[in-house]
């Protein structure tokens, strides 16, 4: 939407000042450098290491050695340094280059007294390494001690160089190399002519760049002067402490896609964008000079007119001044005149991606620091003239109860009356102000939503501070502030309400009531109902419309591949339409596997397991639940939609009893395309044992549960289950013996859900046979046994419904191993949400964060050992498990569509984005990254390509807990699959089912 200003000078600085800095640093390497003080002779061993040099580099004989390591770590030592009487010579790093080192630039840090620390960049030559002599390597720029290339933003400005108290070596961080250095001496140097001449002209490119700035500045404001519609709007003023006011501004809105049947005009001009294969796989329709949208489908009738944003920008440089903005008060004493902020921090976040299109829409939170605190029950009149959004000023009545800020956190789905744990939290990260301090003792109370009325009332307690770092798959500080709880667990009144805390404002809305837990399972499984593949979709079911889609009754394709997918994996493009037959095959219905469609995998099949566990547990009350969706008669609607997904792959189990991995496409969906005109066939996998193993344990634990309802319906799920089972075993001896085994990763997968499905054909069929094959591959054995090896096992599920057979079923022992197990997991859970801020929940120390990771309570350990055991600290720890998703956030995102007062609404849903429609209900997306430590292209290519340049401060500085943007078009964030929601399932379930 917009291009920052400083982005649009860096070219044209490169051509001078660049050409020079980069010669500069080639020639910076001549020995001419003479030293005139040492900062440090390397002769005390590093204090500390981390990452990759973590331990690995030493300190030898005054020489310091880093090898045998990548550029992503560092290492330093405490030493106290007076450098102040050489401000102006320049640090230089004496050093000899081995044959293996690829680091480009060697960094150094000087740290003081206070926290503040500069870093000095030193680039490597290639050629170094040629030589085996000592070299002296400059600072980029020529920099003085007293000017560092960059310094530490939440601590600006250069260290002080008479308080010197520690020295850092680093690499540079710039893909992964290795590093083979010597380092023989840190010294510091006068700068040689070459050396002042870069400075030179470093400070003459700064004149002229900041010239060019506030020219562009002034073009920009007088380009929007003007106040209009087009205008950024002020979307809300709040507090969020005592004496920090939040402005939120919005820049740019969204007009929505939308899907028509082609209507040619003469002057249309039609583009086609071809791939490697030379297929056509966009044709783009232009109209009057403008690219309109696409043509899809088939036949290319149908257009997708694509998104825009349309709207001005905010000017930042205007924002970020404590000129613009003023607060005065009629009635509060401290404000009588017009009053300045003492400061103004900032970020700005990416709200709107519009596809096709790639215009860029903004949310700017804006900070004002006051000198005063506000009073509730005072009006303010907040003026902000420079900022040229829609108005001038903006009046606003404080009032504790009423305004709400985005500080305040709280738990949008609610709580049962008897949960035994109900918090909410405070906390705000300010983007370029950082962190913001919390303290003990604040008063907060509950309100009644609609009367106002006070009916509780707390006070807070300092519950993670931003300086103790959350021990997570790496320990490390996710929230970048400090975060406050506000516990309110001995309140059981059902009602509706807001908590409100002294000096900053309330939190949305939650209710205490015998459905929250109730509501929110229901909305998940409306989410499995609006990603159905095969039927039509629309009322009186749901608002939300789509045409019934890929069904080969339609004339769609759907043949069979001799492709299996534990040959490998399922996304083999190529080699699955390679193998196509051209049999026609009955393969429709089930999931969407995500946003798109072109996967129906049986490993979705996941969320079906955890339906009818739920069913199992709680049959009267799932039995009576009512999902809003088409009647099965006789059939209670909870087992309706297990047998929907089901059936999907019981129409496609061949003579043999074989049952594939699901149906594929030659791959992702072309860009514009709805399900229903897709271009793509499908194509159904061939059998293997993984997934027939797999569909045999669904089919049996489905058979076992709907027979009461469905005779005829159970005995022919039993029949094909064991027939999926029996194929297996065939089809595993035959790979085996062939020796294919050993070098498939997923084998291990494979031997669990054989694990799984031996135990429910026993509970179904109690034949002993199945049962001695469980006992081949369980892991209860042990008498405290290890459920979760991730890797070689994953037997949670297996272990809880072995500690459930009855009891003329099964060994006594082992299902007392199984308790065992599941308690030891539960603990677990609970140490790793001891220490972290939201009490995000996990039995895995290094799960990686993401994929459901925080958008998603991985609590089921939780659930099962309270149901098993009746212990309420394992109650506690799965009520508070839900707590991130739900609107115990920074963001205050509940991470479902339709769920809660402020819910996702952009999940990546293509069939609703292309035809311009709102994301149905019930649809999570995979959550928030640690782009630390994933910060692979296939990541964050929206970052490096779209959202990077316009978000501030950078994307990397937001702390992970805050990174999340709803914005609908980023796969990792925001897409999901339907088996990453079994979480919710089980967990919401057990809560909206527990007596």
């Amino acid at each position: 939407m917009r291009t920052s200003i400083v982005e649009s000078c860096r070219c044209w600085l490169l051509t001078g000042f660049g050409m020079l800095f980069l010669a500069g640093l080639l020639k910076a390497q001549a020995p001419e450098i003479e030293p005139i003080g040492v900062i440090s002779e390397l002769d005390q061993p590093f204090l500390f290491s981390y990452l990759s040099w973590q331990d690995k580099v030493t300190i030898e004989n005054g020489v310091a050695v880093l090898k045998g390591v990548d550029n992503k770590g560092g290492a330093g030592f405490n030493q106290s340094i007076d450098a102040s009487q050489w401000k102006d010579a320049s640090p230089v790093i004496k050093i000899k280059v081995g044959p293996e080192n690829q680091l480009k630039s060697l960094r150094l840090m000087l740290v003081d007294k206070t926290g503040k620390s500069g870093t000095w960049n030193f680039a490597i030559s290639a050629d170094a390494s040629k030589s085996d002599d000592w070299i002296w390597l400059t600072p980029a720029d020529g920099a003085a001690l007293s000017a560092p290339n960059d310094t530490n933003k939440e601590k600006p400005g250069p260290p002080n160089l008479d308080a010197i108290n520690q020295i850092q070596l680093s690499g540079d961080w710039n893909g992964t190399v290795p590093v083979d250095l010597k380092v023989d001496q840190i010294a510091v140097a006068e700068p040689t002519n070459l050396m002042l001449a870069m400075r030179k002209a470093k400070d003459d490119a700064q004149s002229q760049a900041m010239q060019e700035v506030n020219r562009q500045r002034e073009e920009m404001r007088a380009k929007y002067s003007k106040r209009s519609e087009s205008s950024p709007q002020i979307e809300s003023i709040s507090m969020v402490a005592p004496d920090i006011m939040a402005i939120t501004i919005v820049a740019g809105q969204l007009q929505k896609a939308s899907l028509e049947k082609y209507i040619a005009s003469p002057d249309d001009k039609l583009k086609e964008e071809k791939n490697k294969a030379d297929e056509v796989e966009k044709v783009l329709l232009q109209r009057n000079g403008t690219t309109v949208g696409l043509l899809i489908g088939k036949d290319r009738n149908w257009l997708t007119r694509f998104e825009h944003v349309i709207g001005d920008p905010l000017l930042e440089f205007d924002a970020d001044s404590i000129e613009t903005y003023s607060v005065r008060s009629t009635d509060d004493k401290n404000y009588l005149k017009a009053t300045s902020p003492v400061a103004v921090y900032r970020k700005s976040r990416v709200n709107h991606w519009a596809q096709g299109s790639g215009e860029l829409g903004q949310h700017h939170t804006i900070y004002l620091r006051l000198p005063a605190k506000l009073s509730s029950g005072k009006k303010y009149i907040l003026s902000f003239n420079e900022l040229k959004a829609q108005t001038s000023s903006s009046e606003f009545l404080f009032n504790v109860v009423n305004s709400r800020s985005d500080a305040v956190h709280v738990n949008q789905i609610g709580y049962r009356p008897d949960d035994p744990i109900k918090r909410a939290f405070v906390s705000c990260w300010l983007g370029n102000g950082g962190s913001m301090r919390q303290s003990d003792g604040i008063r907060f109370v509950i309100v009644d939503d609609t009367t106002g009325k006070k009916v509780f009332e707390g006070k807070s307690e300092l519950h993670f501070p931003a300086s103790r770092p959350e021990l997570m798959a790496r320990d490390t500080n996710f929230n970048g502030t400090d975060v406050s709880r506000l516990d309110f667990s001995e309140f059981k009144v059902p009602g509706k309400y807001r908590i409100a805390v002294e000096g900053i404002g309330c939190s949305y809305p939650f209710k205490i009531g015998e459905d929250v837990w109730t509501v929110a399972f229901k909305t998940q499984m409306r989410g499995l109902f609006h990603n159905r593949s095969g039927v039509e979709l629309g009322p009186p079911h749901t608002t939300y419309n789509k045409p019934r889609d890929m069904h080969p009754d339609d004339g769609y394709s759907v043949t069979a591949t001799t492709y299996r997918a534990v040959e490998n994996g399922n996304e083999a493009w190529d080699e699955i339409p390679g193998g196509d037959t051209g049999k026609a095959v009955d393969g429709w219905g089930g999931y969407h596997d995500a946003g798109d469609w072109n996967p129906r995998r049986v490993t979705h099949m996941k969320v079906t397991l955890a339906t009818l566990e739920m069913f199992e547990q709680f049959p009267n009350h799932f039995s009576e639940m009512k999902l809003n969706i088409p009647e099965t008669k006789g059939i209670p609607d909870l087992l309706a939609e297990a047998i929907l997904e089901f059936s999907c792959f019981r129409r496609m189990q061949e003579d043999n009893g074989g049952v594939g991995y699901g149906i594929e496409s030659k791959g992702d969906p072309l860009t514009g395309e709805v399900s229903w005109l897709n271009s793509f066939p499908s194509f159904v996998l061939a059998p293997d044992y993984a997934s027939s193993w797999f569909y045999s344990a669904v089919g049996a634990r489905l058979s076992r549960l709907v027979k009461p309802y469905d005779i005829k319906l159970a005995d022919d799920y039993q029949v094909s289950a064991i027939r999926a089972f029996e194929f297996a075993e065939q089809d595993f001896k035959r790979d085996k013996s062939a020796g294919l085994i050993e070098s498939r990763n997923t084998t291990w997968e494979a031997i669990d859900s054989r694990n799984l499905a031996a135990l429910e054909l026993y509970k179904l069929t109690r034949d002993e046979k199945y049962h001695t094959i469980f006992l081949e591959d369980t892991v209860l054995k042990p008498e405290q046994p290890e459920l979760f090896a991730y890797g070689t096992h994953v037997q949670r599920d297996h272990a809880f419904h072995y500690a459930q057979l009855p009891d003329e079923l099964g060994d006594k022992a082992l299902k007392a191993h199984a308790i065992a197990g599941i308690v030891s997991q539960a603990e677990r859970a609970l140490t790793y949400a001891s220490n972290n801020a939201f009490n995000v929940t996990t039995c895995d120390k290094y799960k990686p964060q993401f994929i459901g990771f925080y958008s998603t309570p991985d609590a089921a350990d939780l659930t099962r050992a309270h149901y098993l055991t009746g212990d309420e600290r394992y109650l506690i720890g799965a009520v508070q498990s839900t707590q991130f998703q739900s609107g115990c956030n920074p963001n205050n995102f509940v991470y479902m569509t339709g769920l809660g007062a402020n819910p996702l609404k952009n999940v990546f849903k293509l069939d609703a984005r292309w035809t311009g429609q709102d994301v149905p209900a019930g649809l999570v997306p995979y959550g928030n990254i640690d782009f630390a430590k994933w910060n692979h292209q296939g990541i964050i290519w929206p970052i490096t390509w779209v959202i990077g340049k316009d978000t501030k401060p950078s994307v990397y500085e937001w702390p992970t807990h805050e990174a999340y943007w709803d914005l609908g078009g980023w796969p990792m964030l925001e897409e999901f699959t339907v088996d990453s929601w079994t979480p919710n399932v089980l967990v919401w379930g057990y809560l909206s089912a527990r007596k």
